[in-house]
């Protein structure tokens, strides 16, 4: 199976101006989530998807490849599409299968890029896929930046959603004394969701043709346009949690994950 991941990245982020090109520990951003795709096993080619020279220019600069595509791309989907239709057009031999990942997250493990590969190559119908971790303290479950997921028996997506699902009818942690404590025989029913996306090229396609969803424009989750039209989404876990930098602020948790995992002083 033939993979391209896609980093798409672009430079106007509204409460992040130049976000892709944030020093993390000595870094670009985007320097952080491209050398973890390229270490993932799997993996063919990475390219950035970008709207912006100066991206382009630092991605090159640390011996990535950047392709330019349209500013008014609506979304980092529809970026992924383009860039995917722009290397077709050179004559490369075809993918089969195509990642988004989501240029705002250094913490990305290559396993967990490598998971979701593999679960795409061992289920070849699955049209589209994604990961998700374990949460391991019961309060980000109601962190609403915390997308949780919850999966099947057949390790296909139910819902995403920024509450806590599934609801527990019976704990105190659903009223309004809450309290931060959640027994572990109930934790482990919250799944964590994380920022990549697994597509084959024609659902990718088929996908960036669909228009917004209600449900999608209620929670501001993209992903529930593809399950309201009925597209399967598997679920791949991992160990290993991602966190996204919304803002300046949030550089400092990703920092201390890179630290607690040796990549970083």
């Amino acid at each position: 199976m033939r993979t391209l991941a896609v980093l798409p990245s672009r430079f106007q982020a509204s409460r992040f101006p130049g976000k892709p090109l944030a020093p993390i520990a000595g870094k670009p951003m985007i320097q952080w989530v491209f050398e973890a795709a390229r270490q993932a096993e799997g993996v063919d080619r990475v390219v950035v998807a970008t709207d912006d020279e100066r991206i382009a220019a630092a991605v090159r600069g640390f011996g990535g490849e950047a392709i330019m595509t349209d500013p008014a791309l609506p979304s980092g989907t529809d970026r992924t599409a383009a860039a995917l239709g722009a290397l077709l057009e050179t004559g490369v031999v075809p993918f089969d299968c195509v990642l988004n990942i989501q240029g705002d997250e250094p913490a990305m493990h290559p396993d967990t890029v490598a998971a979701l590969v593999a679960l795409m190559r061992d289920q070849p119908d699955l049209p589209m896929g994604t990961a998700a971790c374990s949460f391991t303290h019961a309060d980000e479950i109601f962190n609403p930046n915390a997308v949780k997921v919850v999966v099947d028996d057949h390790r296909r997506a139910l819902y995403f959603s920024r509450s806590p699902i599934p609801y527990l009818r019976h704990s105190a942690l659903f009223e309004a004394d809450f309290r931060p404590w959640m027994a572990p025989e109930q934790l482990v029913h919250f799944k964590r969701h994380l920022g990549l996306y697994a597509y084959r090229p024609q659902t990718l396609r088929a996908f960036t043709k669909l228009p917004p969803h209600p449900l999608e424009q209620l929670e501001m989750l993209e992903q529930l346009r593809a399950l309201a039209a009925g597209i399967p989404i598997g679920v791949a876990h991992t160990a290993y949690l991602s966190l996204g930098v919304d803002v300046p602020g949030d550089v400092a948790a990703v920092e201390a994950l890179l630290r607690e995992r040796g990549l970083a002083r």
